[in-house]
């Protein structure tokens, strides 16, 4: 992992070298946050680029075309390991870029990418509560195997996704070719190992690098209001849901909504 070398204006920004493999990982966040949402908004881009792999696009224009499937799914997958480590009352945009310069086959891009992510939330002043690693894992001629390469890849009846804490797993994604629940768990707990061993390492990284954590402004409800409005309301929203005709159903909300705000209008 190489620091401080390129993308210096971003919150964090980590170089993944993956045996030939580089990947750029990049981390923003808003200094304000965004008016008039109810949700935390994080962005994860995957960005594949076809030189990566020593190709030019060969359309008229001579560019890049819309993501690919598995660029889309790489960018979900980041997001589901980060966000729950996010606090949930912060409104500021936050917006990963892994942007893919090298690929060797042998080495996963989407591994690399989940390191790197993890490195440049870790070391910057974005409010995380990291770090966490993802890692791929398969099972081949009775043998786990960490990250797979091409080769074991095609021979493996496993094909796992695992991410985690040091002191939980947190997301995983899975195909097999009847394969045992038995063996499925041994797969994620090799996996957890590693994790653990890798998030040393992130966090050392995070020692020599890392920056304070920034404040932000919290949009935490306020309790008391949040208990008052559910002691009123919580019933009476039970019965409305309790259809199956949509425009019935949103009727009915409009209607207990209205009359929330104007019961609660002074307080």
């Amino acid at each position: 992992v190489e620091i401080g070398k390129v993308a210096g204006l971003a919150n964090g920004a980590a170089m993944v070298y993956f045996g030939d493999t580089t990947v750029l990982c990049t981390a923003t966040m808003a200094k304000a946050p965004r008016d008039g949402i109810d949700f935390f908004p994080l962005g994860v881009d995957y960005e594949e680029r076809l030189y990566a792999v020593g190709r030019i696009p060969g359309s008229f224009m001579r560019r890049e075309g819309r993501a690919s499937e598995k660029a889309t799914l790489a960018s979900r997958m980041i997001d589901r390991q980060i966000r729950p480590f996010f606090p949930s009352d912060m409104r500021n945009d936050v917006t990963i870029m892994c942007t893919v310069l090298s690929v060797n086959h042998d080495h996963s891009p989407e591994v690399a990418a989940m390191i790197g992510t993890s490195v440049a939330l870790s070391i910057s002043d974005i409010p995380w509560n990291g770090p966490i690693v993802g890692l791929q894992m398969g099972y081949a001629n009775g043998e786990y195997i960490i990250c797979p390469n091409s080769e074991q890849r095609k021979e493996s009846i496993l094909t796992l996704t695992v991410a985690g804490s040091a002191e939980k797993v947190v997301m995983i994604e899975a195909g097999a070719d009847q394969f045992p629940d038995d063996m499925m768990l041994t797969a994620i707990a090799k996996g957890h190992e590693e994790i653990k061993r890798l998030i040393g390492f992130v966090a050392d990284i995070q020692k020599e690098c890392g920056v304070e954590k920034a404040t932000y402004p919290s949009m935490q409800l306020p309790e008391e209001m949040f208990e008052a409005v559910k002691g009123y309301a919580m019933m009476r929203v039970k019965e409305a849901v309790d259809t199956d005709d949509k425009t019935v159903r949103d009727a009915r909300i409009a209607e207990i909504e209205a009359d929330v705000m104007e019961h609660f209008a002074e307080e």
